[in-house]
């Protein structure tokens, strides 16, 4: 059950990560990166949405071998380590955002990785 709560979040980051050309205003913001800097924002946000799309897709569709083999579960363990990873670096690249907004991120990131702590829990 906590596998298809972990796919779940992962779906919920890549709509939120498809959102960011509109939230971020990129198509104006981004015009002040240099064009290389520009090109590896959004290549880098394509890749995070397939990733997370891909992760949320094996969790689904082979939700036994996720939970029940060693690969599986070192797949589990690595993406639960990537949202604590991603919860530790919020505070030190986005000092000048609010601590309350810092603090919500941190506690959704931390949400991420314990989903993906209960998925990889023996069954």
């Amino acid at each position: 059950m906590w596998i298809y709560a972990a796919a779940g979040y992962n779906v919920a980051l890549a709509m939120f990560h498809l959102s960011f050309w509109r939230v971020f205003r990129w198509p104006e913001e981004l015009l002040k990166l240099h064009p290389a800097n520009r090109g590896v924002m959004q290549v880098l946000n394509i890749m995070l949405i397939f990733f997370f799309l891909l992760v949320a897709g094996l969790e689904v569709l082979l939700s036994g071998e996720m939970t029940g083999t060693a690969l599986g579960r070192a797949l589990l363990a690595g993406i639960m380590f990537f949202w604590i990873l991603r919860a530790g670096l919020q505070p030190f690249f986005w000092p000048s955002v609010p601590r309350t907004i810092n603090g919500t991120f941190v506690f959704l990131f931390l949400v991420g990785a314990g989903l993906h702590a209960l998925a990889y829990r023996p069954q």
